[in-house]
């Protein structure tokens, strides 16, 4: 849980986030529709933003005053704010999203704080932006199950640092069996019917085709005039990669012959386009490979459900993270990654 003096700081910033408002016309619908989710549990997510940088700072050996972060897959960039209204030295914010970035702009602008910088796009981005900058930590929420390329990432992160420290939650907890079944349920929905912004709550802010339809339409517009179940087959093989790694897949069979290896698992799938993941599956052992591969030490903790509250949900939440200090990462609604370089 968060440190005494993140708490603290919940208590004065949390007024912040009321007197923004309902509904801003300079940000997207989907931006508005997002920051007010966050401000109606507000308590519950600033609690989580006062762990993400706790971890952050205990494995950085730097006070606060000190740190240059990066919030990664900002959105609104609350948590970055929250880091700046803490006293953090420098904070940047960076999506892939500019609806995000231009509705981060406002909201910083309203709270009177000042962000170092906004970055739409990734980290090599950041790097083109600011190469003289020397960043201690990255953190972000509910990004990297998202990121399509996990060792080119924390590749360019090392280049960033080779001390880097980074903090990720993911609700993507591949021991929570509940949990999985509603992730799996997600991203077969992704893959097969597409996706509309009343979906859920926080669906995304376009409809889209079906994921298997977008390869398939990739594939013929590539080779047109291939049979129908070669096209199929092809999108079926090419489940979870990006329209470059398609057409390269594509390219091969048609120039070699070969089929594209077969996915390795059964459900995750990506956006053809851009490439985020419909809340990426990674085993435990998957996300050690992946971080002792690039030079870091891998710690996991378990989050916590929100019991910010007196209704009886929160009231039962309470009893939940009494059961998860007995059952562990089992029953976490979220898990948070914290690598830090090896020793």
């Amino acid at each position: 849980m968060a440190s005494p003096f993140f708490k603290t700081k919940i208590v004065s910033f949390a007024p912040l986030l009321e007197q923004l408002g309902s509904t801003d016309e300079a940000m997207s619908a989907y931006s508005n529709r997002y920051l007010q989710y966050l401000i109606r549990h507000k308590i519950y997510y600033l609690n989580i933003y006062a762990t993400v940088l706790e971890l952050a700072i205990q494995h950085s050996q730097k006070s606060i005053e000190e740190i240059s972060l990066i919030d990664y897959g900002s959105g609104n960039g609350l948590l970055g704010m929250f880091a700046k209204y803490c006293g953090c030295k420098k904070v940047f914010l960076c999506d892939t999203a500019i609806n995000f970035i231009e509705a981060s702009k406002n909201t910083a602008a309203k709270l009177q704080l000042q962000v170092d910088g906004f970055i739409h796009g990734g980290t090599d981005d950041f790097k083109n932006n600011f190469p003289e900058e020397k960043i201690d930590c990255t953190i972000g929420t509910d990004v990297i199950e998202h990121i399509y390329n996990l060792s080119h990432f924390f590749s360019s992160l090392k280049q960033l640092n080779s001390q880097m420290v980074t903090v990720f939650t993911t609700a993507s907890n591949p021991k929570n069996f509940l949990k999985l079944r509603k992730l799996i349920a997600m991203q077969l929905h992704d893959e097969l019917e597409g996706g509309h912004p009343s979906d859920f709550e926080l669906a995304g802010e376009e409809s889209h085709l079906p994921y298997l339809q977008m390869r398939k339409n990739i594939i013929e517009t590539m080779l047109p005039g291939l049979p129908e179940n070669i096209i199929l087959k092809l999108a079926q093989l090419t489940r979870g990669k990006i329209k470059d790694d398609i057409e390269a897949e594509v390219q091969r069979y048609h120039t070699l012959g070969e089929w594209p290896a077969a996915p390795q698992d059964l459900w995750n799938t990506c956006h053809p386009i851009t490439g985020s993941w419909s809340e990426r599956i990674l085993t435990l052992n998957e996300y050690n490979i992946i971080y002792s591969a690039h030079g870091f030490q891998l710690e996991l903790s378990n989050g916590f459900y929100d019991a910010y509250g007196k209704t009886p949900k929160h009231i039962f939440n309470y009893f939940r993270n009494l059961l998860i200090k007995i059952m562990g990462i089992k029953i976490a609604p979220f898990i948070t990654l914290t690598g830090f370089k090896k020793n």
